[in-house]
């Protein structure tokens, strides 16, 4: 009996293991995409887009899915829409009591209302966050967390708690040596103090995060650090900082901007000719702040020479800049205290049901209570009424009733017994049969495949013999010598590429890169691999259609991502392969030329 149940239960064992198998794939592929979030955001968000139903998955893969995702649209600068997806993470992350991916969640949560332009949410959900983290041993995240924290306490207009916030954050990134983060944290609570006129402060900051900005920040901190040195009165530092924020000058608006800061210094210094010049060039700046402050010192400047029209022209166009942007400031103050209302509306409200719901809620917990304490008595009476009964009863015929009880219980398990191994003895036999089934139709599947490989190898074998000598061919009498790229380049391959394919699957990608090896460049891939081991599937796939001459939005088309997704792919796989800086049209001339 025991052997017949060894095939029964290998089946079974086996489709466990098959059950298995698609709640690990999906574990791995988040496990995958958050390896991948902090180098290659892109990469990340493609493998969880390639998940096409994730309301389909358990609450706990689901809940991690919506919080990779959001990561993933926040990492590749996706402006967030809506908060659904994300307030799935927080309602099971709240409930499961993972701290670490609550913080997260709590994060993202705030960012997500961040740009929905939502900044009392976004800093409730961030002081969440906050709470969770600050046991955690998360410094990168936590000083995310007090830099956003800090701008929009400094946003509402209060600096106390923004420099308190933004002091915290300077600390965490301290601990994660992050010295971009930490420039941009000390820029901020210069531009704090400067907002208290505390310019001595603000001095010492701008210029701690001159040590550790980077290139891309450099200008517009030396720019602020020499306006702060102008307002001081020390201006002959004041120039040094700004002719160096004048070095990094990189666009017309850059060039405005320390413009003004130049004029506004020569003016203070008496050179009137060279403060003229660099007010009049600021006028050209597309920012309505720079030119309403560029008409302004003009104004002033005019009036100093006493020329009275000019000066009035330009303090008139000064007044019309400013009304524009005072207007422009009165509309976004009205949409703040509009969110201040509607938020506190909510809050109200969500109160309010929050009450009612625990009045409902102890209303029934009376009434059940009450319902179920008679219920529970009348119970007990009838229990014990008819138990009284039955022992009665019982005390009269329970000998003769457990006898006849026995011997039917005994017939009947007989019964069922002889039913079950009938049952089972069928159910094994057709599980043999069809292990017997499946077993034929692998091996004659494995011999077709056989017979399949092998002619694929011959078919290899002719083309190489093709390829090292010229193949010529009678036509009507006439000897004429094969054109393989002309054969290639009008086959239903290279069609399928160009247009009539929606998708490159893997059946068609081998196919087009044997004919790339072996019949049009020969050993390209290996070539490639030599240049860059370590390169991805899904590059070499961008290199093999670039030397082709498929277009950038055709491959992108085929690879299922956009075509910003394949320019930057080749520009990251010319210096990879070529160790230079270099752009995606450098790429494609390698690539050609290779």
């Amino acid at each position: 009996m025991f052997k017949l149940f060894k095939p029964l239960l290998g089946l079974l064992f086996f489709l466990l293991l098959l059950a298995c198998s698609g709640k690990n794939e999906i574990a791995s592929l988040l496990s995958e995409a958050e390896s991948y979030m902090t180098v290659k955001p892109d990469r990340a968000l493609c493998l969880l887009d390639s998940v096409k139903r994730p309301e389909d998955l358990s609450r706990k893969e689901q809940a991690l899915w919506c919080l990779l995702y959001t990561e993933a649209q926040e990492k590749n600068r996706i402006k967030h829409s809506s908060d659904s997806l994300i307030q799935i993470a927080v309602r099971y992350y709240e409930k499961a009591g993972w701290e670490d991916r609550k913080m997260q969640a709590y994060y993202y949560c705030g960012n997500v209302f961040y740009d929905l332009n939502d900044a009392l949410q976004a800093q409730e959900y961030y002081l969440k966050a906050y709470e969770v983290g600050k046991s955690l041993d998360a410094p990168s995240l936590l000083g995310q967390l007090c830099a956003n924290l800090g701008s929009l306490y400094t946003f509402q207009k209060l600096y106390q708690p923004a420099l308190n916030y933004q002091k915290k954050a300077v600390d965490y990134f301290v601990q994660d040596a992050d010295t971009v983060s930490l420039s941009v944290t000390l820029r901020n609570i210069a531009r704090i103090y400067v907002c208290e006129n505390k310019l001595d402060s603000a001095i010492i900051y701008y210029s701690i995060a001159l040590l550790h900005t980077s290139d891309s920040h450099e200008l517009y901190m030396s720019n602020e650090l020499a306006d702060a040195y102008s307002r001081v009165g020390d201006y002959e530092r004041g120039l040094s900082y700004a002719w160096k924020a004048y070095s990094k000058i990189e666009t017309a608006d850059d060039s405005c901007l320390v413009s003004l800061t130049l004029g506004d210094l020569y003016l203070k210094t008496g050179k009137m000719d060279s403060a003229y010049s660099y007010f009049s060039f600021a006028r050209k700046s597309t920012d309505l702040h720079t030119v309403c402050d560029a008409y302004r010192n003009l104004s002033r400047f005019e009036k100093y020479r006493q020329n009275w029209k000019a000066s009035a022209d330009f303090q008139e166009q000064y007044e019309i800049l400013r009304d524009s942007i005072e207007k422009q400031t009165y509309m976004e103050t009205l949409a703040r205290l509009q969110s201040l209302y509607d938020y506190r509306l909510v809050e109200k409200e969500k109160e309010y049901y929050r009450q009612e719901a625990d009045r409902k809620t102890n209303y029934l917990y009376r009434l059940w209570g009450g319902s179920s304490f008679f219920l529970l008595m009348a119970v007990c009476v009838a229990f014990y009424l008819f138990r009284e009964k039955k022992k009665k009863e019982e005390q009269q015929d329970q000998s003769l009733r457990l006898q006849e009880q026995k011997y039917k219980e005994s017939q009947e398990y007989l019964k069922e017994r002889n039913v079950t191994i009938v049952k089972l003895e069928q159910q094994i036999a057709v599980e043999q049969e069809r292990i017997e089934e499946n077993i034929q139709r692998y091996e004659k599947k494995l011999a077709q495949e056989t017979d399949r490989a092998a002619e694929k190898e011959r078919e290899l074998k002719m083309v190489q013999v093709l390829l090292s000598k010229k193949l010529v061919v009678p036509i009507d009498g006439i000897q004429e010598e094969v054109d393989f790229n002309h054969l290639f380049f009008t086959s239903d391959m290279y069609l399928g590429l160009c247009t009539k394919w929606k998708k490159l699957d893997e059946t068609q990608w081998p196919e087009v890169v044997k004919t790339i090896d072996h019949v049009l460049y020969r050993d390209f891939t290996s070539k490639i691999r030599i240049l860059y081991p370590r390169i991805s599937e899904l590059d070499l796939v961008v290199c093999c259609l670039t030397k082709l001459d498929i277009p950038v939005g055709r491959i992108a088309s085929l690879l299922s991502v956009n075509s910003q997704t394949i320019s930057n792919k080749r520009k990251r796989l010319y210096e990879k392969l070529t160790h230079r800086k270099g752009s995606a049209q450098d790429f494609d001339e390698f690539i050609k030329a290779f």
